[in-house]
C-alpha cells in the first residue's frame, strides 16, 4: 500500500498536499492535549511497535505491499487526532528510510491514515448508536469487524487509485492484488482485537474509545 512518486500523477500529489492542510488544522484545534500529556509515553511506544510491524511486509509489485496497517488500533486507542499523528509518524519513517519519496507523504497519509481512520470512526459511531452499552457488540463489531472492514476497504481504495492513475489495469489489480485482501483481514482483525482486549482488561485508561461507565470492566482512575 506504499505509494511511490511513479504511481500517481503530479496533480494528485499536489491535491493531496492541499487537502491535508485543513484536516491537520482541525486535528490541531481538537487535539486532546490533556489526555496526551498523561499518556504520551503509551502513544509513542505504540508507534514504535507499529514501525516494526510495518517493516514486516510482503509484496509482488510496486505499491502492492502487504503489512499490518494498525489504523483501527490507533483510532480505538487514541482517537482520530492522535491516530492521524501516529500514521504521519509511520509514513515519515518510510520517507526517512527512503522507502517512499517525500513528495508523496500526504498521499500516503490519506491512503494509510485518513481513509482507514474515517472508516473506523464511522463503524464505531454506528456501534455506539445501535447498541451503546453492550460490550460484546463493541468487542466483536467495534474491534474485530471494524478492523476487517477498514483494511479491506482501504486496500481496495488504494488499488483503485492505482487503476485510476493508469499505473495498473483493473484486470491486473483484481487478479494480482485485491484477491489477497482476504488473507490480510484476519491478521489485522486478530492483532487489533488481541491488543485491545489485553489493554481493556489491564489498562482501560489507555483506550479512549472504551468507557467503563458503559461496560463493567476496569477503571479509569
Amino acid at each position: 500500500m506504499n505509494l511511490t512518486i511513479d504511481l500517481i500523477p503530479a496533480t494528485w500529489i499536489i491535491l493531496a498536499d492541499f487537502l491535508l492542510l485543513p484536516i491537520l488544522f482541525l486535528a490541531f484545534y481538537t487535539f486532546p492535549k490533556q489526555w496526551f500529556s498523561r499518556h504520551y509515553n503509551i502513544f509513542f511506544a505504540t508507534c514504535v511497535v507499529l514501525m516494526l510491524l510495518w517493516s514486516m511486509k510482503a509484496g509482488i509489485h510496486t505499491g502492492m505491499e502487504y503489512h499490518y496497517l494498525g489504523a483501527t488500533l490507533l483510532t480505538l486507542m487514541f482517537g482520530w487526532q492522535l491516530a492521524l499523528l501516529g500514521v504521519m509518524i509511520e509514513v515519515g519513517v518510510l520517507v526517512i528510510r527512503d522507502v517512499i519519496e517525500w513528495q508523496v507523504f500526504a498521499a500516503n497519509v490519506f491512503l494509510m491514515g485518513i481513509i482507514p481512520i474515517t472508516i473506523t470512526s464511522i463503524v464505531l459511531k454506528l456501534v455506539e448508536r445501535i447498541e451503546p452499552n453492550h460490550f460484546i457488540i463493541y468487542f466483536f463489531i467495534g474491534m474485530f469487524a471494524n478492523a476487517m472492514i477498514t483494511i479491506a476497504a482501504s486496500v481496495y481504495i488504494a488499488s483503485m487509485v492505482m487503476v485510476a492513475s493508469g499505473t495498473y489495469s483493473y484486470a491486473f489489480v483484481t487478479y494480482e492484488y485485491t484477491p489477497y485482501i482476504f488473507l490480510m483481514i484476519y491478521p489485522e482483525a486478530f492483532l487489533t482485537g488481541l491488543a485491545m482486549i489485553i489493554l481493556i482488561v489491564n489498562h482501560p485508561q489507555w483506550v479512549r474509545s472504551f468507557d467503563d461507565n458503559k461496560y463493567p470492566y476496569g477503571s479509569k482512575d
